[in-house]
């Protein structure tokens, strides 16, 4: 009796250990046939983004040879759509040239979004994304070509072949990687005639899957009131948060047409690894003369080309940036409103102990602000026979204007007057205010002296003046003859 149940222990046993062999066999045989795809987001926000993974082929791998057979959720989509009902053995072999010639383009991507939402075709795997992560795995995949498809049109799909239990990396990729130009943070701001202005683009390094090389040329193109040169661009180039070395581009200054561009070399070999990190360019331009025109705005632009062409490259939209000057003007008239002439003035910014602002006489009134460039210059604004000085090429900030002095047979202010200048691209473009000042101390008014009134306006195109008003106190009486 013992012996038997010995035996039928012992026939337990091996079926156990026998099935456990099988099942452990099966589970790395199913372990072997599935493998998963990282998608790594870079500098994109993909909060609530969700990252659809549909397998069009099916891989068989032996070795290091994959073949593919077209999937059975897909078979409508290149048999009907594709390739006008083509059937037999050779479809997979139709289907696998196709996608080798045309995954790439717009139109075989927007064919196989529309196939997929007409159908209701689930995915064979899936994440969503979130405000911190930038890397999502999608596990448990089936060997074959997949179509990474990302929800809303932001972005286009990743195509990749799992064929391991490796995971394979994928690389989201924008639209396009047109620029963003800013100076300052913002898209316009105010700068002064000399003034060094710096500007920021931010762009991204293209997604390059499925070329072998790729051509990415930034160009930015100035208007004439601002001045570009090799001396004092200053350009850095970043991508993710490392500086771009020189020898990896080359920088050519157009200093006539004011245009310069950064191209680079070997760009797929080098940074093909890089898709989706920010690509940033760092530069400066000084503001000089001409930037003092009708509309006080200079209108600069940067723009990008690329793709794996170079005889055929995609020019995406150009990002614009302004840089506004402002005008001042002071109008010195009587207590008629009749001009003044001869009454000099300084103007400082912030405060009297500032330095006076310098400036170049253009005649009749008409100043504009110095550089170092400038040979003669002063410090003294004076006012012609119509009234009015006209002051060009400020920046936003406050302004003291002092008299200094004043016109045959008028008093002296004793006071400053003070101005504020302020930038709003959608302000509106003159505001005027009229200040009336009214001296009669016999120290400094002679017997056949008067009132004077001064009127001050601040001309900031596409800027706004901020009015502060202040009343001067009135002097003694006039001594009797």
């Amino acid at each position: 009796m013992k012996n038997k149940l010995k035996k039928v222990i012992a026939y337990v046993l091996s079926f156990m250990m026998l099935f456990t062999m099988s099942a452990m066999n099966i589970s790395s045989v199913s372990a072997a046939s599935t493998g998963s795809i990282t998608v790594h987001t870079g500098k994109h926000d993909v909060n609530g983004v969700n990252f659809n993974a549909y397998r069009l082929m099916d891989a068989t791998v032996s070795g290091n040879k994959v073949s593919y057979s077209i999937s059975s959720n897909f078979t409508g989509f290149f048999t009907e759509e594709l390739l006008n009902g083509t059937t037999g053995d050779d479809i997979d072999i139709k289907a696998y040239n196709y996608i080798k010639a045309n995954v790439s383009t717009t139109d075989f991507q927007n064919k196989l979004k529309t196939y997929i939402a007409t159908n209701q075709i689930s995915a064979d795997g899936a994440a969503t994304g979130t405000t911190d992560t930038k890397e999502y795995t999608i596990a448990g995949l089936a060997y074959g070509y997949y179509a990474v498809i990302p929800s809303g049109e932001g972005y286009t799909p990743s195509f990749t072949t799992v064929k391991s239990s490796k995971a394979v990396d994928v690389y989201l990729k924008g639209k396009t990687p047109d620029p963003e130009k800013t100076i300052n943070n913002k898209k316009y701001d105010s700068a002064q005639v000399g003034d060094t202005v710096d500007f920021k683009v931010e762009s991204m390094v293209p997604n390059m899957t499925g070329y072998n090389q790729y051509y990415y040329i930034f160009k930015d193109t100035m208007t004439e009131g601002l001045t570009v040169s090799k001396d004092t661009l200053n350009l850095v180039v970043k991508i993710g948060g490392t500086v771009v070395d020189t020898s990896e581009y080359t920088l050519t200054v157009d200093k006539i047409n004011r245009i310069f561009t950064v191209e680079f070399k070997n760009f797929y070999t080098n940074h093909a690894k890089d898709a989706n990190e920010s690509l940033t360019f760092t530069y400066s331009a000084v503001v000089n003369e001409k930037a003092i025109n009708d509309s006080n705005t200079s209108t600069n632009k940067a723009e990008v080309s690329y793709g794996n062409d170079p005889e055929h490259l995609t020019t995406g939209a150009p990002s614009e940036v302004k840089v506004l000057t402002h005008t001042l003007k002071i109008n010195k008239v009587d207590e008629q409103n009749k001009p003044l002439s001869g009454a000099e003035f300084a103007l400082y910014r912030n405060n009297v102990d500032s330095d006076k602002l310098k400036f170049v006489d253009e005649g009749n009134g008409t100043y504009r602000i110095a550089t170092t460039d400038d040979g003669t210059t002063t410090d003294t604004l004076v006012s012609p026979e119509g009234g009015v000085i006209t002051v060009k090429g400020l920046s936003e900030g406050h302004y003291v204007i002092e008299e200094t002095k004043a016109p045959d047979g008028y008093a002296k202010l004793k006071n400053t007057i003070n101005k504020t200048i302020s930038v709003d691209e959608n302000a509106p473009q003159t505001v005027t205010v009229e200040e009336k000042v009214t001296n009669k101390t016999e120290s400094w008014l002679p017997e056949t002296g008067g009132m004077g009134t001064v009127i001050f306006t601040v001309v900031g195109v596409v800027g706004v003046l901020a009015i502060l008003s202040t009343y001067f106190k009135k002097g003694k009486k006039r001594e009797e003859a």
